[in-house]
């Protein structure tokens, strides 16, 4: 999945781990309308339409960070849930693990990650809400099955820019893939964490058991 990922790079001179969640921010805006998607949509529209639907979410629902933490992850869940394909990117993560795992445990470690990367990125966002996100090179409805969006990420602190790689499953709907920040491939370093997580344990059960999206947080930043 490494060549999937597209360039992302700061222009704030920022904390890297905000830009990171900054840019997974972005990624959260693609999916409020994912179930509508159609063969025929415009990615780029798609992706302009959603913007506010996401920080709608973060600003009436990030008060609840302390007092009832699930309730806001959840939140963020279900608006990231229609349009990243988790099973797809948990087995790229895998690497060549993923065929020595069983059918159960390759399930588990799409749960795990999946619950891990979410609570770590919303709780990175919860103070995101006023930020002013726009794509930056609109264009009409691709033919083709995969194109790069651009976007710029405003905030008071400056200007984060992002690119994304979609793709359009056979359903027609379009999936995020990838996304590469400040140089750094987050497939490839998921997956490297899970390789030295494997030699560490040396048992697929205790790496999903101690699977944390926090370590490849800390190698960006």
């Amino acid at each position: 999945m490494g060549d999937t990922f597209v360039n992302a790079n700061s222009v704030t001179g920022r904390n890297p781990l905000t830009l990171l969640l900054q840019a997974a921010l972005c990624t959260l805006l693609l999916s409020a309308w994912a179930p509508a998607v159609s063969a025929a949509q415009n990615p780029y529209t798609l992706i302009e339409g959603v913007s506010q639907d996401l920080l709608g979410v973060i600003r009436s629902n990030s008060s609840y960070l302390k007092s009832d933490p699930q309730r806001y992850y959840s939140a963020v869940d279900r608006v990231l849930e229609p349009v990243v394909d988790f099973d797809f990117i948990a087995r790229g993560v895998m690497g060549s693990y993923a065929k020595q795992a069983t059918a159960a445990q390759q399930s588990r470690f799409t749960s795990a990650f999946r619950r891990d990367l979410v609570a770590t990125f919303a709780r990175g966002v919860a103070s995101f809400g006023e930020m002013d996100v726009r794509v930056v090179n609109p264009g009409s409805a691709p033919k083709g099955n995969r194109v790069n969006v651009l976007q710029e990420v405003r905030s008071k602190e400056g200007i984060t820019k992002v690119s994304y790689t979609l793709v359009r499953n056979r359903a027609g709907q379009w999936k995020l893939i990838n996304v590469i920040l400040n140089g750094v491939n987050l497939g490839k370093t998921f997956r490297s964490q899970f390789a030295q997580a494997m030699q560490t344990h040396g048992d697929i059960d205790k790496v999903i058991a101690n699977w944390s999206a926090d370590q490849v947080a800390d190698q960006v930043s």
